[in-house]
């Protein structure tokens, strides 16, 4: 009988609570302060703001379209944001490039070229790689084979759960990055 008093779980209100002890049964009875819940300052809710995830997938072919001005906006972007590029190549000369260009126009960024090749168990290990290298300030380039290209992009952004996914869609005028994705306002737990 006693094990069950105190197993008994009550919710902290103003009301009197019984409390039984010892093995005459003798009762007493507290009154407890409600419980009060202070939301946190605003500062602390600034604090906790991450900074955006941005993906952006690029093709050898389109990459190869107006490469100046591509490479002039992800500059822009990795300053606002953390940035991962996605690049599909079947070659090796055309990655390299890309990440020396990078390199050369974000000299305060670590830009890391991380090979991956599509494969479920490959590729969480690579994404969890990926995410060490943003946490860490870094710009990774992730090139794939341009067979696996979309498999590739679409499973790293889920795991680093990104904010928004661009992709180099060809115009008229050349190549823009267009976005894709944006993931939507989530439901705040109050």
């Amino acid at each position: 009988m006693i094990w069950q008093s105190f197993t008994t779980r009550r919710a902290l209100t103003a009301e009197p609570v019984a409390f039984r002890w010892g093995s005459s049964g003798a009762t007493s009875e507290r009154r407890h302060a409600p419980l009060v819940v202070r939301e946190p300052e605003t500062a602390w809710w600034q604090a906790q703001v991450r900074s955006m995830v941005t993906v952006a997938e690029i093709g050898e072919y389109d990459a190869a379209c107006h490469r100046e001005d591509l490479m002039a906006r992800l500059a822009r972007l990795a300053e606002d944001d953390e940035l991962l590029v996605v690049f599909g190549s079947d070659g090796r000369s055309a990655p390299q490039g890309l990440v020396a260009e990078l390199r050369h126009r974000l000299p305060r960024h670590g830009v890391v070229a991380v090979a991956v090749r599509n494969g479920e168990k490959r590729l969480l290990r690579h994404a969890a790689a990926v995410e060490r290298l943003l946490d860490g300030g870094g710009l990774p380039v992730v090139i794939t084979p341009a067979v696996g290209l979309h498999e590739v992009t679409a499973g790293i952004a889920s795991y680093l759960r990104a904010d928004r996914v661009l992709r180099v869609l060809r115009s008229n005028g050349g190549a823009d990055l267009c976005l894709v994705w944006q993931r939507g306002t989530e439901a705040s737990l109050s």
